[in-house]
Protein backbone atom coordinates (compact mmCIF):
# COMPACT_ATOMS: atom_id res chain seq x y z
CA UNK A 1 0.00 0.00 0.00
CA UNK A 2 1.28 3.47 -0.90
CA UNK A 3 1.92 5.74 2.07
CA UNK A 4 1.44 9.46 1.50
CA UNK A 5 3.63 11.84 3.43
CA UNK A 6 1.78 14.25 5.68
CA UNK A 7 2.27 17.90 4.82
CA UNK A 8 3.24 19.94 7.87
CA UNK A 9 4.40 23.50 8.43
CA UNK A 10 1.88 25.50 6.40
CA UNK A 11 3.54 28.89 6.97
CA UNK A 12 7.00 27.48 6.29
CA UNK A 13 5.82 26.03 2.98
CA UNK A 14 4.17 29.30 1.97
CA UNK A 15 7.43 31.11 2.75
CA UNK A 16 9.35 28.57 0.65
CA UNK A 17 6.96 29.11 -2.27
CA UNK A 18 7.51 32.86 -2.05
CA UNK A 19 11.30 32.39 -1.94
CA UNK A 20 11.18 30.00 -4.92
CA UNK A 21 9.12 32.50 -6.92
CA UNK A 22 11.30 35.50 -6.04
CA UNK A 23 14.51 33.63 -6.85
CA UNK A 24 13.22 32.71 -10.32
CA UNK A 25 11.64 36.02 -11.38
CA UNK A 26 14.78 37.21 -13.17
CA UNK A 27 15.65 35.22 -16.26
CA UNK A 28 19.40 34.81 -16.73
CA UNK A 29 19.66 36.23 -20.23
CA UNK A 30 23.40 35.60 -20.45
CA UNK A 31 22.87 31.92 -19.74
CA UNK A 32 19.93 31.85 -22.14
CA UNK A 33 22.00 33.35 -24.94
CA UNK A 34 24.58 30.63 -24.37
CA UNK A 35 22.31 27.59 -23.92
CA UNK A 36 19.40 28.96 -26.00
CA UNK A 37 16.86 27.50 -23.57
CA UNK A 38 15.97 27.65 -19.90
CA UNK A 39 13.32 26.43 -17.49
CA UNK A 40 12.03 26.89 -13.96
CA UNK A 41 10.85 23.87 -11.99
CA UNK A 42 9.01 23.93 -8.67
CA UNK A 43 11.77 23.46 -6.10
CA UNK A 44 9.62 23.63 -2.97
CA UNK A 45 9.75 21.03 -0.19
CA UNK A 46 7.97 18.67 0.35
CA UNK A 47 6.65 18.76 -3.24
CA UNK A 48 10.11 18.52 -4.80
CA UNK A 49 11.49 15.93 -2.37
CA UNK A 50 12.92 12.59 -3.46
CA UNK A 51 10.52 9.74 -2.83
CA UNK A 52 11.50 7.18 -0.22
CA UNK A 53 10.56 3.53 -0.49
CA UNK A 54 6.81 2.81 -0.35
CA UNK A 55 5.89 6.49 -0.08
CA UNK A 56 4.63 9.03 -2.57
CA UNK A 57 5.48 12.71 -2.74
CA UNK A 58 2.35 14.80 -1.98
CA UNK A 59 0.90 17.22 -4.51
CA UNK A 60 0.17 20.82 -3.49
CA UNK A 61 -3.35 21.40 -2.18
CA UNK A 62 -5.55 24.43 -1.54
CA UNK A 63 -3.49 27.52 -0.60
CA UNK A 64 -0.17 25.90 -1.54
CA UNK A 65 -1.60 24.99 -4.95
CA UNK A 66 -2.94 28.49 -5.55
CA UNK A 67 0.30 30.19 -4.53
CA UNK A 68 2.39 27.93 -6.76
CA UNK A 69 0.22 28.66 -9.79
CA UNK A 70 0.40 32.39 -8.98
CA UNK A 71 4.17 31.99 -8.85
CA UNK A 72 4.26 30.34 -12.27
CA UNK A 73 2.19 33.19 -13.70
CA UNK A 74 4.44 35.87 -12.19
CA UNK A 75 7.59 34.13 -13.40
CA UNK A 76 6.10 33.86 -16.90
CA UNK A 77 5.21 37.56 -16.95
CA UNK A 78 8.68 38.64 -15.79
CA UNK A 79 10.40 36.37 -18.30
CA UNK A 80 8.13 37.70 -21.06
CA UNK A 81 9.21 41.28 -20.32
CA UNK A 82 12.88 40.30 -20.41
CA UNK A 83 12.55 38.20 -23.57
CA UNK A 84 10.90 41.10 -25.36
CA UNK A 85 14.11 43.11 -24.91
CA UNK A 86 15.94 40.62 -27.15
CA UNK A 87 13.90 41.73 -30.18
CA UNK A 88 13.78 38.26 -31.73
CA UNK A 89 11.40 35.27 -31.78
CA UNK A 90 11.18 33.15 -28.65
CA UNK A 91 9.22 30.30 -27.13
CA UNK A 92 7.73 30.91 -23.70
CA UNK A 93 5.16 28.71 -22.01
CA UNK A 94 3.72 27.51 -18.76
CA UNK A 95 3.41 23.76 -18.53
CA UNK A 96 0.59 23.29 -16.03
CA UNK A 97 0.33 19.63 -15.10
CA UNK A 98 -2.76 18.13 -13.48
CA UNK A 99 -2.92 16.43 -11.08
CA UNK A 100 0.90 16.40 -10.82
CA UNK A 101 1.07 20.15 -10.29
CA UNK A 102 4.47 19.80 -8.59
CA UNK A 103 5.97 18.89 -11.99
CA UNK A 104 4.75 22.08 -13.67
CA UNK A 105 7.32 24.46 -15.20
CA UNK A 106 7.93 27.71 -17.02
CA UNK A 107 10.13 27.12 -20.07
CA UNK A 108 11.64 29.31 -22.77
CA UNK A 109 13.87 28.94 -25.82
CA UNK A 110 15.45 31.10 -28.54
CA UNK A 111 17.44 30.86 -31.78
CA UNK A 112 18.17 27.30 -32.95
CA UNK A 113 16.34 25.85 -29.93
CA UNK A 114 13.15 27.86 -30.38
CA UNK A 115 11.24 24.73 -31.52
CA UNK A 116 12.99 22.41 -29.05
CA UNK A 117 10.00 22.02 -26.73
CA UNK A 118 7.38 21.41 -29.44
CA UNK A 119 7.54 17.63 -29.11
CA UNK A 120 7.87 17.41 -25.33
CA UNK A 121 4.25 16.34 -24.88
CA UNK A 122 1.90 14.23 -26.96
CA UNK A 123 -1.05 16.37 -28.12
CA UNK A 124 -4.20 14.36 -28.94
CA UNK A 125 -6.09 15.39 -32.08
CA UNK A 126 -9.26 15.75 -30.01
CA UNK A 127 -8.51 18.87 -28.02
CA UNK A 128 -10.22 19.93 -24.77
CA UNK A 129 -11.15 23.33 -23.40
CA UNK A 130 -9.05 24.51 -20.48
CA UNK A 131 -11.25 24.58 -17.33
CA UNK A 132 -10.14 27.99 -16.05
CA UNK A 133 -13.29 28.22 -13.92
CA UNK A 134 -11.78 25.56 -11.64
CA UNK A 135 -8.98 27.88 -10.54
CA UNK A 136 -10.96 30.38 -8.47
CA UNK A 137 -9.35 33.82 -8.19
CA UNK A 138 -6.78 32.92 -10.85
CA UNK A 139 -9.39 32.43 -13.59
CA UNK A 140 -8.98 35.89 -15.16
CA UNK A 141 -5.19 35.60 -15.31
CA UNK A 142 -5.33 32.10 -16.78
CA UNK A 143 -7.86 33.25 -19.39
CA UNK A 144 -5.15 35.52 -20.83
CA UNK A 145 -3.48 32.38 -22.19
CA UNK A 146 -4.16 29.99 -25.03
CA UNK A 147 -4.10 26.49 -23.55
CA UNK A 148 -3.22 23.40 -25.57
CA UNK A 149 -4.36 20.04 -24.23
CA UNK A 150 -1.56 17.46 -24.01
CA UNK A 151 -0.79 14.34 -22.00
CA UNK A 152 1.43 14.15 -18.93
CA UNK A 153 3.15 10.80 -19.37
CA UNK A 154 5.91 8.67 -17.90
CA UNK A 155 7.91 6.56 -20.35
CA UNK A 156 9.89 3.35 -20.54
CA UNK A 157 11.59 1.69 -23.49
CA UNK A 158 11.73 -1.74 -25.08
CA UNK A 159 15.43 -1.74 -24.22
CA UNK A 160 14.43 -1.42 -20.54
CA UNK A 161 12.24 -4.50 -20.88
CA UNK A 162 15.04 -6.40 -22.64
CA UNK A 163 17.63 -5.52 -20.00
CA UNK A 164 19.43 -8.71 -18.98
CA UNK A 165 18.85 -10.25 -15.59
CA UNK A 166 22.43 -9.74 -14.42
CA UNK A 167 22.03 -5.96 -14.85
CA UNK A 168 19.66 -5.92 -11.87
CA UNK A 169 20.77 -5.81 -8.25
CA UNK A 170 18.83 -8.96 -7.39
CA UNK A 171 16.81 -11.64 -9.14
CA UNK A 172 13.70 -10.51 -7.28
CA UNK A 173 14.16 -6.96 -8.65
CA UNK A 174 14.35 -8.39 -12.17
CA UNK A 175 11.22 -10.52 -11.72
CA UNK A 176 9.31 -7.65 -10.12
CA UNK A 177 10.12 -5.28 -12.99
CA UNK A 178 9.23 -7.88 -15.62
CA UNK A 179 5.82 -8.33 -13.98
CA UNK A 180 5.37 -4.56 -13.93
CA UNK A 181 6.25 -4.21 -17.64
CA UNK A 182 3.94 -7.07 -18.56
CA UNK A 183 1.07 -5.54 -16.59
CA UNK A 184 1.54 -2.13 -18.21
CA UNK A 185 1.75 -3.56 -21.74
CA UNK A 186 -1.54 -5.41 -21.20
CA UNK A 187 -3.19 -2.05 -20.54
CA UNK A 188 -2.72 -1.10 -24.20
CA UNK A 189 -0.60 1.95 -23.49
CA UNK A 190 0.61 4.29 -26.24
CA UNK A 191 3.83 3.36 -28.00
CA UNK A 192 5.98 4.84 -30.77
CA UNK A 193 9.36 4.20 -32.42
CA UNK A 194 12.32 6.15 -31.02
CA UNK A 195 15.53 5.87 -33.04
CA UNK A 196 16.44 2.16 -32.83
CA UNK A 197 14.13 1.61 -29.86
CA UNK A 198 10.44 1.81 -28.97
CA UNK A 199 9.03 3.84 -26.12
CA UNK A 200 5.86 3.17 -24.17
CA UNK A 201 3.89 5.96 -22.50
CA UNK A 202 1.92 5.71 -19.28
CA UNK A 203 -0.56 8.54 -18.91
CA UNK A 204 -0.38 10.17 -15.48
CA UNK A 205 -2.62 13.15 -16.17
CA UNK A 206 -2.96 16.25 -18.33
CA UNK A 207 -0.34 18.76 -19.43
CA UNK A 208 -1.86 22.15 -20.23
CA UNK A 209 0.55 24.16 -22.38
CA UNK A 210 -0.12 27.87 -21.89
CA UNK A 211 1.13 30.70 -24.11
CA UNK A 212 -0.05 34.33 -24.04
CA UNK A 213 -2.80 35.30 -26.48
Amino acid sequence: MIRYRKVRGNNRILKSIEEWKTYNLDLDLEYLQSSQRNYCKIWVSPFADISIRDSEIPSPKRKHRQEIIKGLLEIYNHWETQLNTLNKPYYLAIWLLEPRLEKSQVVCAIDSMVDFYDITFYKPKAQRKFPSQNYGKLTNQLDQFNWTYALDEDHFFQSDIDLEKDRYATKSDYLEMQKWYKRKLKQGIRSAPSNDDTFFAIQKGIAWIGTKK
